[in-house]
């Protein structure tokens, strides 16, 4: 073994989220390269296969597992600075490798408190920090905060000892707003696993598990139903839709009371399912059942986009946005929407013609094997991580 890695994860992993994926891929790809890791995280979330998660100690009525803003987060990150701590008393790791900001804040307080060791702290962004609170709804009514959420997101890019991003335009919009020298940030970019072979047979026990018609042309959308991951377009975009019987929108995600409501009071029970929760190891069950994948997010926070990944290695035609990240994600050419009515016009256009959507999917199929599987991430970690430690 090269030496331990201590992963500072200030979330419920693992809970079925595109951050959570980032993590567990990062982690094995460090595995793989030689180095044994331990996640500190949260109480709650799933235990996943290999990695040794250590968690806190559970804090009762804290059950939330979606992204999003919460009363007990302060509770829990307090313990979980005492629980990395220990973990890095004991373990004397290599590396302390923060996800998140929250993660690289608790990092620096660690690195303080055991002052007597030099360990070099890595931050793994996956988007900012002021982008991410701005698509809450953090500073709608504390605009206020904007300056200080800043000066917190500076220091933290300055005191670290390195920084990877999740994606090209985050690398690009931290080394522009905090001047961070090059040889301090490096990429590390989201991947995701080939899409495994689905049988015919298994798709169609599934689709008549779901009760979806067999006419249907079936648009798939996986991830969070929050506004901030874009669910108020995909709203928009379903209603647009709606007289067009033929297109039914699978809706992989949770939570569903964001959509419920939605749904039943525009009567769109037919042309709609909500699954809830998922637990990603049968997520390319419910792509295989996919004819068109959809992203609406429209934010340019800098974020990855798993969602993206993984509906191009399965093969799928996306319809998206015009975004910065998404024009870099998607192969050269791909039609992109700049308004809600033509991300609708977008779907309706791809349901029309079998002919795009099999060239589209095939495109982004050999567009995510030769760009984005977990190797290229593997190599980029394996460079930064000899860097650090040389």
């Amino acid at each position: 073994m090269k030496g331990k890695v201590l992963h500072i994860a200030p979330t419920p992993f693992f809970s079925d989220r595109g951050c959570h994926i980032r993590i567990e891929g990062i982690v094995n790809c460090l595995r793989e390269l030689g180095y044994e890791n331990t996640v500190c995280t949260y109480h709650h979330g799933r235990d996943v296969d290999r990695i040794d998660a250590r968690r806190i100690k559970p804090i009762k009525g804290y059950t939330q597992t979606e992204a999003g803003p919460s009363g007990y987060k302060l509770w829990a990150d307090w313990r979980l600075l005492w629980l990395c701590v220990r973990q890095a008393w004991k373990d004397k790791p290599v590396v302390i490798h923060a996800h998140l900001h929250e993660g690289l804040f608790i990092a620096q307080i660690v690195c303080l408190i055991l002052f007597w060791r030099t360990v070099p702290i890595i931050g793994d962004m996956q988007g900012s920090l002021g982008g991410e609170l701005d698509a809450h709804g953090s500073f709608k009514k504390k605009g206020f905060l904007r300056r200080p959420v800043r000066w917190i997101e500076e220091m933290l890019m300055v005191t670290a000892d390195h920084i990877i991003c999740s994606s090209t335009q985050c690398l690009e919009k931290i080394k522009s707003e905090f001047n961070v020298l090059d040889k301090k940030i490096s990429l590390a970019q989201d991947g995701a696993n080939p899409s495994p072979e689905i049988s015919r047979v298994e798709t169609e026990i599934l689709r008549e598990r779901l009760a979806i018609p067999k006419e249907r042309t079936i648009v798939v959308y996986t991830g969070a139903l929050l506004d901030s991951k874009g669910v108020g377009k995909l709203r928009a975009v379903i209603k647009r839709c709606a007289t067009y019987p033929e297109l039914h929108f699978l809706i992989v995600g949770y939570p569903v009371e964001n959509m419920t409501p939605f749904i039943e009071k525009y009567a769109l029970q037919d042309n709609c399912t909500l699954t809830g929760q998922v637990d990603f190891s049968v997520l390319p069950q419910y792509l295989s059942l996919g004819d068109i994948a959809i992203d609406p997010k429209q934010s340019d926070a800098g974020e990855g986009s798993g969602k993206m990944l993984n509906y191009m290695a399965a093969g799928l035609p996306i319809a998206a946005f015009e975004t910065v990240n998404n024009r870099q994600f998607l192969p050269t050419g791909t039609l992109l929407a700049a308004t809600t009515a033509e991300l609708a016009d977008l779907v309706k256009a791809l349901h029309e013609s079998r002919p795009l959507r099999n060239q589209t999917g095939k495109s982004n199929e050999i567009h995510f094997i030769e760009h984005y599987s977990w190797k290229t991430t593997k190599s980029q970690l394996d460079n930064t991580y000899r860097d650090i430690l040389a």
